[in-house]
């Protein structure tokens, strides 16, 4: 009897405290009435949790007002109060300090754009950066501490500008100095790495070249090796899997290999394909793979090539500079491979109707433009405008 009436007691003193304010005090005394919390200590000061810039800026989704001590946020490196306000950490300073100048970081230059980099800065709230040497115009970059710039001009230097903000006032500038990659040339190899994914079917790393003036097309520039292919094919019936890289099927990114017994991914193969859709830009594997400009060439770029160049049978096209060869192809009703050494087909970007599409193809008595079932496997040669 006495333990239930304990627990009555001891569940009711529970209750109450629930909904009630506290105080924690050692003269018993109730909390002020303006106050949730009340804490009276003549011996002791309450202690926040302590943690560094690094570790306070990994905080997820601060709500407002939540407070740390940061160990090392102050201007000289010591520790301050920080408080989570109007989406920022703010830190409470006695002595107002403005951040120093952010240090550069590693920059990554392309052969278009250039991705800007800085480091952070210990009280900083935020940075701005600009193409000139302008603070007032500069974008607020809030807390980021990167920016990509793009449409630049290739192997050209550029210098932009940073500064780091907080409530204090503004750091001196920090000027950004990098230079765009080189410019592509026609002509030159391409080093390409390629990773296993939703793409390329394997891991390695290709070199590929490249040639222009190919009549028909005088002004492109075409790779002289099907897409992921070791090397060129030694003869016009190579039929080894170096010699033919990877095939895909119509306006899909995933590309295959086939060592003549096993295709590389093993998934189960698409039998049939219905959009009325051409080659989307965004499932393109030379635009994924090569990057910038490369393309799936289109019909008419295969057409011209093939009309303009006399291509009668598979000697035109593997006599040509570009060396195209009897890769074969995957079905379209299971996957396997078939006809490699004795037929190439090779994709144009552009459909002949929701099931069939656009394609060069050629062997020993023909070459020509064609409509071929969108799930068949076939392989791929790269170009871009140059």
């Amino acid at each position: 009897m006495k333990k239930s009436i304990f627990l009555i007691g001891f569940l009711l003193l529970i209750s109450s405290a629930i909904f009630a304010q506290v105080g924690i005090n050692t003269d018993g005394s109730a909390p002020d009435n303006s106050a949730m919390l009340d804490i009276k200590s003549t011996e002791r000061g309450l202690l926040p949790p302590r943690m560094t810039f690094e570790q306070r800026n990994a905080i997820q989704n601060p709500v407002e007002g939540l407070m740390v001590y940061c160990t090392n946020c102050d201007s000289d490196g010591t520790g301050v109060i920080s408080i989570y306000k109007g989406g920022i950490w703010r830190n409470m300073t006695w002595n107002c300090t403005t951040p120093v100048t952010p240090a550069t970081g590693t920059h990554i230059a392309e052969v278009t754009q250039i991705t800007w980099k800085w480091n952070a800065v210990p009280i900083a709230i935020g940075y701005r950066w600009n193409t000139v040497n302008n603070y007032a115009t500069a974008t607020d970059m809030v807390a980021a501490t990167s920016k990509i710039e793009t449409g630049l001009t290739c192997q050209t230097s550029y210098t932009r500008y940073v500064w780091a903000y907080n409530d204090c006032g503004v750091s001196t500038v920090t000027p950004l100095t990098q230079t765009t990659a080189a410019c592509f040339i026609c002509g030159a190899s391409i080093i390409i790495n390629h990773t296993a994914g939703v793409v390329a079917p394997v891991t390695k790393t290709v070199t590929y070249g490249t040639v222009t003036n190919i009549p028909g097309e005088t002004s492109k520039c075409w790779i002289t090796r099907n897409l992921g292919a070791d090397h060129q094919a030694t003869a016009v019936n190579d039929a080894t899997e170096a010699s033919a890289g990877w095939y895909w099927q119509f306006n899909r990114n995933q590309g295959y290999k086939h060592d003549g017994t096993t295709r590389t991914p093993n998934t189960a193969w698409i039998t049939s394909i219905n959009e009325n859709s051409h080659w989307l830009p965004v499932n393109d594997p030379c635009n994924i793979e090569l990057g910038g400009a490369w393309r799936i060439p289109t019909y008419t770029e295969w057409y011209n090539v093939d009309n303009t160049g006399g291509w009668t049978t598979w000697s035109g096209p593997w006599s040509s500079a570009l060396t195209l060869h009897a890769a074969g192809h995957l079905g379209d009703s299971d996957g396997s491979l078939y006809r490699r050494g004795s037929h190439g087909y090779y994709w144009s970007s552009v459909q002949y109707s929701a099931t069939y599409d656009w394609s060069l193809s050629f062997y020993s008595g023909g070459s020509g433009m064609g409509s071929d079932y969108k799930a068949s496997g076939f392989a791929l040669r790269c170009v871009r405008d140059y």
